[in-house]
């Protein structure tokens, strides 16, 4: 078997306990970016679950360094969304302090997807407890967006968030729709989404934007070169090579 010529390679830190990143990624890159992938300790999507991963992050973005990625994605919309802007920024210039390279955060992907789209006003549809969605929806607002609805499923097991079906997550972004809203966010890297953006744009007429979807268009608009991503949403197809 003969693999493909690699041009470039991208880091991603990822929870523990996550499943889904790695399949979702391996499927839809393009066959000449590698993408490496360093795990942080996190099993609950709560206060506690959350900050734990931060105990990993120094090691974990030295240890990707070392396989000579271009850049690195810190692959984990709820730590941000659910800390806050601060933590947010700090977070990035740790993650460059120790790896000695550009670093990306899944969060600020998200709203630069958003800006890209020109999306002023979302809805939010998240596997999260009460708690992280409403945290989520201020980090949202802090950037500049109205959040005009928010609902989120309540899981609190990282690992389970990975075995939602389908149905269940076309019947939340469903439900969270409103006519004012301009594009639906779904936060959450663990949960399934991405195979459905296409499904759901052309259901609800609007863009919708998911963790995995938006880190994807951030490495790849990072790296240069790439026109664009067909059946992944409008994000990949229309503003990628901006």
């Amino acid at each position: 078997m003969l693999l493909p010529k690699i041009e470039h390679r991208v880091g991603l830190l990822i929870p523990s306990s996550n499943s889904l990143i790695e399949p979702e990624y391996y499927a839809v890159m393009p066959r000449a970016v590698s993408v490496h992938f360093a795990r942080l300790t996190m099993t609950e999507v709560t206060d506690a679950g959350l900050a734990r991963q931060n105990e990993d992050v120094a090691i974990q973005s030295r240890q990707l360094a070392a396989a000579n990625v271009e850049v690195i994605l810190f692959c984990l919309t709820a730590a941000s969304f659910h800390k806050g802007l601060d933590y947010d920024g700090e977070l990035k210039q740790r993650i460059e302090r120790e790896s000695g390279l550009p670093a990306l955060t899944a969060a600020r992907t998200v709203v630069d997807a958003l800006n890209a789209l020109g999306v002023r006003r979302l809805a939010l549809a998240a596997p999260f407890i009460p708690e992280v969605l409403a945290n989520s929806g201020r980090f949202l607002a802090g950037n500049g967006f109205q959040v005009v609805a928010a609902e989120g499923l309540a899981y609190t097991d990282n690992f389970s968030i990975a075995l939602i079906d389908l149905d269940t997550v076309r019947e939340l972004v469903r439900r969270v729709d409103r006519p004012e809203a301009e594009a639906i966010v779904i936060p959450g890297g663990n949960m399934p989404c991405l195979s459905i953006v296409e499904e759901m744009e052309a259901e609800l007429g609007k863009p919708v934007v998911t963790t995995n979807q938006a880190g994807i268009w951030a490495l790849l608009r990072h790296l240069g070169g790439f026109d664009h991503l067909a059946g992944l949403g409008r994000l990949l197809r229309e503003h990628l090579a901006e």
